[in-house]
Order: structure tokens, then sequence, then C-alpha cells
């Protein structure tokens, strides 16, 4: 036998020996394989999608006919809310968030009609006791979105008077213009009775019309968030101003200002003639919400809640895997005493730890391969990229995984610590992967901590491939792949000092 074969032969006989210690163990590879298979299928049939409407209690300190109208509308907000009951102070609400009769209290604010009219905000204070803060910023986003719903009916009922008032406002706009054309018509002619007589009906008219124009007024304050210079009785005021300002007499000698003025104001009041037209044109609803919002996801696919995190549980099983499977395997040699034959036999480490690695990866393979089927097949998780680029990504993480592992199982000496060491890994790549959490929610020193885990380069480049149809990226080969390389090394040299005689 060539000394390259007895050197192969060594390699196959740690090969051998780990592998058939994983064969050996037939529940274990099972439990590898159904445990998180049972675990995504509990997920996905229990996750919802939508949330349950929350049970709401009112507390109500003083009745009165807001508060009625506000309970007979209740149901509007029934996909967010479902109202059990009122009651009179925040002890009793209280109370029943204690007692689990309801989930949040809606404290409704004494005499909300007399604050809005003293030009100061209603506050609704909505009272829970979650503390996930997941939850307690869904609740603040439904307070919101239920307090906007509000403000969006009562601009919805003003804008609508307005509407109304605008058709009065523009049944009587013509006979202003009639007025102003017929004073300047007098004035043309010479006939300055008629002139001042036709600018008393114009004022009378325009005053006419201010007195039509306070919810237009609010309209536009509320809406367009004008002051009452810009408002429509503010315009009529300064149009009458105009029209008593005018020099009917002739006592400058002419007329032609006056004229022109005239000229203008009929302008003026055929453009807000048409203005009134265009808004009582435009629905309620439209002007209020002039503007509206919609989201897309420029992805390939369009994804569930339990699609988005399944690559994350199969990387996060891996590596647990493969930490677990290297980090106990030199712990268990040294506990058995056969590394005191490896001191003396005539063996490398190299040999040892390439004979360890190709039986774990192997073992890794066959779990990846079986919870691949199951994600793709029974819970029918997309896979738009390609099967290569998704099966690099697998060995390059399970090549990383074993890597820690071994280079933590010559560290430790107990199986105790090993696991412990593995648990301790597996809560880092929970919480600072992008598992669950985004990692534009981690401030950049804590985000360099995540780049620095493989599992971190796993999960981000899984999604791009299942999800985006991409390739592997150059970041993942040089993480994954260098960090394997890295990490053999430094086990290497370990496990060479471990067996290195005295």
């Amino acid at each position: 036998m060539t000394r390259a074969a007895m050197w192969l032969s060594g390699v196959l006989a740690f090969f051998k020996k780990d592998l058939a210690s994983i064969i050996r163990q037939p529940r274990l590879v099972l439990t590898l394989v159904l445990g998180p298979f049972v675990i995504l299928a509990l997920f996905g049939v229990g996750y919802k999608q939508q949330i349950d409407p929350l049970r709401a209690v009112f507390v109500v300190t003083d009745d009165g006919e807001y508060v009625d109208e506000l309970e007979a509308r209740a149901e509007e907000f029934s996909e967010d809310f479902r109202f059990v009951g009122r009651v009179d102070n925040e002890a009793a609400a209280r109370a029943a968030l204690r007692s689990g009769r309801a989930d949040v209290a809606i404290v409704v604010p004494p005499d909300p009609a007399g604050t809005i009219l003293e030009g100061e905000r209603a506050v609704f204070t909505v009272l829970h006791d979650r503390l996930d803060p997941f939850e307690q910023a869904t609740i603040s986003l439904l307070a919101r979105s239920t307090v906007n719903g509000l403000n969006e009916r009562v601009l919805n009922e003003l804008v609508a008077a307005g509407q109304q008032e605008a058709d009065d406002i523009e049944a009587l706009l013509p006979a202003t213009r009639q007025s102003l054309t017929a004073m300047r018509a007098a004035m043309e002619a010479g006939n300055r009775p008629e002139a001042i007589r036709r600018r008393a009906e114009l004022v009378a008219a325009i005053e006419e019309l201010q007195a039509q124009t306070v919810a237009a007024d609010a309209v536009v304050d509320s809406v367009d968030g004008a002051d009452g210079e810009a408002s429509v009785s503010g315009d009529l005021a300064t149009l009458r101003q105009r029209a008593l300002d005018l020099d009917l007499d002739g006592a400058d000698g002419s007329l032609d200002d006056e004229l022109a003025a005239i000229g203008e104001m009929e302008r003026e009041v055929a453009a807000l003639e048409s203005a009134m037209s265009d808004f009582r044109r435009i629905p309620a609803e439209v002007l209020v919400r002039p503007f509206g919002a919609d989201t897309d996801v420029v992805a390939a696919v369009d994804l569930q809640v339990v699609d988005f995190y399944a690559p994350g549980v199969i990387a996060l099983l891996l590596q647990h895997l493969g930490i677990v499977f290297g980090g106990l395997s030199l712990v268990r040699e040294r506990a058995r005493g056969t590394t005191e034959v490896f001191r003396v036999a005539p063996l490398q480490p190299l040999q040892i730890l390439l004979g360890k690695y190709a039986a774990y990866l192997v073992a890794s393979a066959v779990v990846a391969a079986a919870l691949g089927l199951l994600m793709l097949y029974v819970f029918g998780i997309p896979l738009v990229g390609s099967v290569g680029s998704f099966i690099a990504v697998i060995v390059l993480l399970s090549l990383a995984s074993l890597g820690i592992g071994f280079v933590l199982s010559s560290l430790v000496q107990t199986d105790m610590q090993a696991v412990n060491g593995a648990l301790i890994i597996l809560l880092l790549g929970t919480f600072f992967s992008g598992f669950f959490l985004s990692l534009d929610r981690l401030t950049p020193p804590v985000r360099v901590v995540s780049w620095a885990l493989p599992i971190t380069h796993a999960i981000d480049s899984l999604r791009d491939v299942m999800f985006r149809g991409v390739g592997v990226d150059l970041r993942t080969w040089v993480a994954l792949g260098g960090g394997s390389v890295l990490l053999f090394l430094v086990a290497l040299a370990l496990l060479h000092r471990g067996l290195r005689t005295d």
C-alpha cells in the first residue's frame, strides 16, 4: 500500500467510525428530521395572519350625546376593537384588564366637543397590560388608526356640509357678478346715481354670501391649513371693502381707475364661481384624503409569515447540528481515552479532522436534504432561485458550523461545557442573525457582531436565493467560505496541540 493510500485510509477510518456512531442512533436522526418539521408545522398551523379584534371597554367619566354616538358607531371599528362594555373610572378599567374581561380600555376625554371648540385636541387614552414590545406597538398602531378614522369621519362630514354650502354660494355668485356688471355699465354711461345703487346691491349680495360661508371656511382651514386671510369669508370681506372704497362720486375727476378695479373684481368673482363649482364636484372623501398610498414588494414571490421564517429555521438547525456534532466529538474522544491512542498511532491531526469533517458533513447533508424536501413539497415554501445555489449555501454553512464545533471541542473539557457553548451560539444566532429581527433595528456596533456570525450570512443568502431568485453573492462566498477555511485551520492547530505528546 502506498503512503498516500495509507494516509487516506486513516481519514476513511475516522469517517466510518463517526458516521457509524450516528447511524447506530436512528432515534437521533429521526428526531433531527421530524423535530423541526413538527415545530414548523405547528407554527404554520397555529400562526394567524390577522389578529383578533381587541376586546375594549369605554372609560366614560361623564355622559353626553358624543359618547352615545361613539358607542353607536362602535361597530365601524369592529376589525380592530370589539367593545364589551362601559365603566365610569380607570380603577374599574384596570380591574377589567387584570381579570381578562378586556384587552384594552379606551378612556374617553371629558367633554370632547367642548375641548375641540376651545381649539385643543380631545385625546383618547388606551390602557393595556401587554408586556410584549411588538404587542405594544400593535396596540399603538391600532389606536392611531382608529383615531385617524374618527378624524376622517369628522372631516368628511365637515366637507360634505361645506359642499352643500358651496352650492348655495354658487347660486348667489351670479347675482353678485351681475351687480358688478350693471355698476360698471352705469359708470360708463355716466349715471352715477345708478352706479351707487348698484354698489349697494353688490354690498348686500356680498354680505349675504358672507353669511353662507361658515362651513366653507372650516373646510378651507381644516383641509388646506389656511388662515383667516385666505378663507372664503376673508376674500368676500376684501371684495366688499374694495366695493365700498370705489370713488363713484367722481371726486378725482376720472373713473378709469374705478372701472379697472370693477373689471378686476368681476374676474375675481368669476374665478370664485369656478372654484366653487370645482369644489362641489370633488367627492368629500377625496378632499379629506387627496393622496393615497399603496405598497408592493418587488420580490419574485408573495410570502406568508411561515415562508419568510423557513430559511432561518433550517439554517439555525443545521448550524446547531454542526456545532453539537463537532463540539462533542473530541470531548468524547478524550473521555474514552482514545486520544492517548491517537498520540502513539501513526496518525496525523489532519487525517483525524478530515475524517470527522466528512462524516458529520454527510450526516448534516442527510438532515438538510430531508428538511429541504419537506419544506418544498409539504409546506410549499417557494424556491425561486437555483437548487445549486441553495445547496452551496447549505454546504458552506455546514462547514462553518463544524469548524465552530471543532474549535469549541478543543477548548472545553466536558460534554456539558460543549452543549452550553452550542446553546450560547444558538442564542447569538437567534437574536443577532436577522432571524426574527431585522438587522436594521440594531445599532452599528452590534451589527458588526451580527455580520461576524456565519449564520447571518447564511440566512440572508438563503432568503435571497429562495425568494428573490438571485445566486450566491461574493460576500457570502468570502464570509462563509473564508470563515470555514479559517475555522478549519484553527481547529487543526488546536487538535495538533492537544495531541502533542509531553
